[in-house]
């Protein structure tokens, strides 16, 4: 950041002397200060993109942020970015923006066909005034959208002299087509955004692979009792339902998701004895099982990229009415993935066969949610749960 603030200094200082020099210059010092004056744009408008790319490692809002860069810089009508299949050898679109964006998502290109399956192969960029007038044009994708294609600019997103896709900008705004310049600015903003996807991949396969290995985890202390084997699987499925039906953004669906995947991670430190006892429990084992989710918020603490879930884990045994554990919180003082949490495990529980009783029928299930809003169950979430999950067995 302070390198690029001295660059954006040293910039202002140079345009103010050449503008000053510009007053008494000739026509061929006013050229070549139009020039320079254009390549100080160009860079700035680099370094703000740089900016713009390094804000976010979230891979889907930064190719959305990429496409709209590109666009704007470009000015161009439409954007979009491939990656490469190397076991198919095929290109496949990650992302698209403009008129028909969402159409070509199906859509792979054989690896050397058309101006981006050149490109890919002979990793070199590619500028196609006139796609009419170029045999390597593939018309396929504009078949397919409707789209009309009339220039193209395509370059490779090369890391390490790797190839990792191709990016390209469509139809120059106004009719005009692209040319040397825009393609030396493409290819300039192209590295910046080969960095920023290969960054933010490997964040998204590394999140992956940490969520995966949790999801191990739960899964072998879910299969501890051969009655709660899948339990907490099917705890996210309800617990989306909820979240997705009160319109949670990305974040807060992931976090819930994650909440629901731990929220029994605390059963770990239960005795084997208690989990997997057929008949009901006594009072004190009973007292022993309720301080689960207090071990879960312990285990999942000092794990940072997981702390915020805490709440989440430590509450989801809280009543709507204050009469849960291990807090005793009411209403909205309990912790909303929690109450979310809350109606998904109950409703498993009870449409899940124990040793001591068979599973409920589901739409009685969901007339025990439905009938416990209120008191055990926050009002507003059961009733979101019982329409949306209801609906797919009337």
């Amino acid at each position: 950041m302070i390198l690029i603030n001295c660059v954006r200094k040293l910039i202002l200082r140079f345009s103010y002397i050449m503008g000053r020099n510009l007053v008494q210059g000739s026509v061929i010092m006013r050229s070549k200060v139009y020039e320079l004056k254009k390549k100080i744009k160009d860079l700035e408008t680099l370094i703000d993109a740089s900016l713009v790319f390094s804000s976010t490692l979230d891979i889907d809002a930064l190719l959305n942020i990429i496409l709209q860069k590109a666009e704007e810089l470009m000015d161009a009508e439409a954007s979009s970015v491939f990656r490469i299949d190397e076991e198919k050898n095929e290109l496949y679109f990650i992302t698209a923006r403009g008129e028909k964006g969402k159409e070509v998502k199906e859509i792979r290109i054989p690896m050397g066909k058309g101006i981006v399956g050149w490109v890919a192969q002979h990793k070199k960029p590619l500028l196609v005034p006139d796609v009419t007038k170029d045999s390597r044009w593939f018309s396929g994708v504009d078949k397919k959208t409707k789209f009309v294609t009339r220039s193209i600019l395509a370059v490779p997103l090369m890391v390490k002299g790797r190839i990792i896709g191709v990016a390209e900008v469509l139809n120059k705004r106004g009719n005009k087509k692209f040319n040397e310049d825009d393609l030396e600015m493409y290819l300039a903003l192209a590295n910046q955004m080969a960095i920023a996807i290969e960054n933010a991949s490997l964040y998204k396969e590394l999140d992956e692979l940490f969520i995966s290995s949790i999801r191990a985890i739960v899964e072998a202390i879910d299969a501890k009792d051969p009655y709660t084997k899948g339990h907490s699987a099917r705890v996210v499925e309800y617990a989306l339902v909820i979240g997705e039906g009160i319109e949670l953004d990305k974040e807060s669906l992931k976090d819930l998701e994650l909440s629901a995947v731990l929220h029994d991670v605390g059963k770990i430190g239960i005795p084997d004895r208690i989990l997997s006892k057929p008949g009901l429990l006594s009072e004190e084992e009973y007292a022993y099982m309720k301080r689960h989710p207090e071990f879960g918020a312990e285990i999942v603490e000092p794990i940072k990229k997981l702390k915020d879930l805490v709440p989440n884990i430590l509450h989801h045994h809280e009543k709507y009415d204050g009469t849960g554990y291990p807090m005793g919180l009411k209403g909205d003082k309990i912790p909303l993935g929690a109450r979310i949490i809350a109606i998904a495990d109950s409703f498993d529980a009870m449409t899940s066969d124990r040793p001591y009783r068979p599973r409920m029928d589901i739409n009685v299930a969901l007339g025990e949610i439905k009938k416990n809003r209120k008191t055990q169950f926050d009002p507003e979430l059961a009733d979101v749960f019982v329409k949306k999950y209801g609906q797919q067995f009337k």
